[in-house]
């Protein structure tokens, strides 16, 4: 909230505070008949209702500033976001090689490594005909017996 918004709020609502004391000085003026006293009265009313308007006006450009410091605030925000996105963006791809999809793992196998596996044949891989294992959370084997085959129609 800024000094006009406050000025405004504080201006408008003693003004039309005023107005209504000034009012209730004419409506007894009014039963009694002054009518110089009730002139007097709505002269203070209709002065004090012109000040809350002006205070009004003060009031509207104040929020009318205040929405457009929020506007270029957000604004800044967003831009300085936008600006970490991209320095983050270059740099994750100053440090990739080209050709290279982001985010992959790579490794390399040494010569020594290679001329091994040259060397030796790989063995032939057998299919395993064992029944599954189930591990529990502590690391124990369960066996599971098989499920008996069930058959059901349903007419």
């Amino acid at each position: 909230m800024n000094i006009q918004m406050m000025e405004g709020l504080l201006g408008a609502s003693s003004n039309i505070k005023l107005s209504g004391t000034s009012m209730s000085v004419y409506r007894q003026a009014s039963v009694e008949g002054d009518t110089e006293k009730m002139k007097r009265a709505m002269g203070y009313t209709v002065e004090c209702t012109e000040k809350a308007v002006k205070y009004q006006e003060k009031l509207d450009k104040g929020m009318k500033a205040e929405a457009k410091a929020e506007r270029e605030k957000a604004k800044l925000e967003q831009e300085a976001a936008i600006e970490k996105r991209r320095e983050e963006r270059k740099r994750t791809e100053e440090g990739s090689e080209p050709g290279r999809p982001q985010g992959a793992d790579s490794f390399q196998i040494s010569e020594a490594a290679k001329a091994a596996l040259r060397n030796q044949p790989s063995p032939a891989v057998e299919p395993v005909d064992n029944d599954p294992v189930i591990y529990t959370e502590a690391g124990e084997i369960t066996v599971q017996a098989e499920p008996e085959s069930t058959v059901s129609f349903i007419a």
